[in-house]
């Protein structure tokens, strides 16, 4: 609470938070995530602001390529593959 509240005292925004930009860093390239968007936000990573890194791992949650095929199974499920019209 006090981060935001910082924020709002000082009227600037945060910078991401060093556990944020690892965990883009490390995930980023385990997503469906076009290879020209992984590269720009790679290259964001010195400039990012905390609300920013929470977008994009936001994003990297939502477009995962899972290796496990259990959890492939389930994403393909959520995603109505197997509903039948």
């Amino acid at each position: 609470m006090s981060d935001w509240m910082d924020e709002v005292l000082d009227g600037k925004p945060l910078e991401a938070e060093l556990w944020k930009l690892g965990y883009i860093e490390n995930l980023l390239h385990n997503t469906s995530i076009p290879i020209r968007e992984q590269e720009d936000i790679m290259s964001s990573l010195n400039d990012l602001r905390d609300i920013d890194a929470d977008d994009i791992i936001q994003k990297i949650k939502e477009n995962e390529i899972h290796s496990d095929p259990k959890h492939q199974y389930e994403q393909m499920r959520k995603s109505g593959m197997f509903n039948y019209k």
